[in-house]
Order: structure tokens, then sequence, then C-alpha cells
């Protein structure tokens, strides 16, 4: 069974607040795939049951760096379709087949759904660092594997951009050993997540 693209509406829609509430997505993978015992991971874990009972936690304060991303990221997408010369799809939001707990807004995706586009829009010292490197961002790393394993994808390129430098596209790479990886830690995260759901519908008397 293909994972289920949300073509329907726009990402950062009140649809897509709604659809992603509740879910481990993309966009906190490396959380997702830290350490058991991080502080950062039993946060979201109390964000996640919290949407699932109550609705969106997102949809309201937008940092610098969110805004900065929405008014560049058209450019930087648009830059990559003219350089590789695709027709880049918008979609909402995608969901794992197995999980449906699991998901990605996906930046772009292209070649039938089988490829997307991870793209991000640093400031010059960090675009000059993925520059020099030649790899993916360690913080963004998760985010590209967790992309490739939801949409059962072919293939993801990240992509770096600066209005005046330009892009970079730095191609990703998702093994066998790191899908399993993902969806055992997503099997062993959910039952803690129930936890709360539990124990905000009173289901189960907190501790």
């Amino acid at each position: 069974m293909p994972p289920i693209i949300h073509r329907d509406f726009d990402q950062h829609s009140p649809e897509w607040y709604a659809i992603k509430a509740g879910k481990f997505s993309a966009s906190k993978a490396a959380i997702i795939m830290g350490g058991l015992d991080a502080s950062g991971l039993q946060s979201l874990i109390k964000d996640l049951a919290w949407e699932r009972v109550y609705g969106p936690t997102e949809g309201g304060f937008k940092s610098a760096a969110m805004q900065r991303g929405n008014e560049v990221e058209p450019e930087g997408r648009d830059w990559y379709a003219f350089a590789r010369d695709v027709v880049v799809e918008q979609v909402g939001f995608v969901q794992h087949a197995e999980f449906p707990m699991v998901g990605w807004s996906p930046d772009g995706l292209f070649n039938k759904a089988r490829h997307g586009i991870e793209a991000k829009c640093p400031l010059h010292k960090a675009w000059m660092e993925t520059k020099r490197t030649g790899k993916v961002p360690a913080e963004y790393r998760w985010q590209c594997r967790w992309g490739q394993w939801v949409g059962e994808l072919d293939g993801l390129d990240f992509i770096a951009y600066h209005p005046q430098a330009g892009g970079l596209i730095v191609p990703c790479e998702v093994t066998e050993s790191e899908r399993q990886q993902m969806a055992e830690r997503v099997a062993l995260l959910e039952p803690k997540v129930q936890e709360w759901v539990e124990i905000l519908t009173d289901k189960k008397e907190a501790a």
C-alpha cells in the first residue's frame, strides 16, 4: 500500500495544522531519533498527546527563521525546478502507509511523487558551511531520512538556498537499517503518547 498524499489543502492552512496535529512528523525527526531520556523528546510526547485530544498547538507564533523560510522557500523551489528541469508539485501532507500517526510535509515532489526535496534557506554562514562540507547539516539529516521513509521515495535532494549566493543541492540516502530504526522508534514511543492521551481523557489516573 502506498503512502497517503494529501493534495487537497496547502501547508500552513487550518486543514494542514489539523491533519499534522498529534503525528510524528519529519520536522521533529531529530528529536524523535535522539536520546530517549532527552527533555526535548519528553516534551514532544506531551505535545503529541495534547494535540490528539485538544487539537493543534501550532498555527500562531512564527519565529524570524520560520518567517524567512516561508518567504524565501518558493524562490528556492523555483530555482531547483529550473536547475533540474523538473516540475515540482506542492502537496499538503504525506502519511506513512503503515503508521497512520507518522507523516511528512514535503517541500516538493516530482517524478510521479517518487522523488522529493527538503529545502532550507539558511543565513550566509550556515550556507557557507554546507558549501564547504557538501553534506546535509547534522540537524536535518534525520528529517531527510524521515521524508524518504514516509514517502517511500526513490530519492530526495536537500537544498540550501540563499537569495544572494544561489542554491546548493545535496543528494540524500536512507538505508534499510535506518528505515527500521525509525519504525522501531515510533513503535516504542507511540505507547508513551497513548499513556498521556489516557491521562488527558481520564481513562487513566495520573501517578
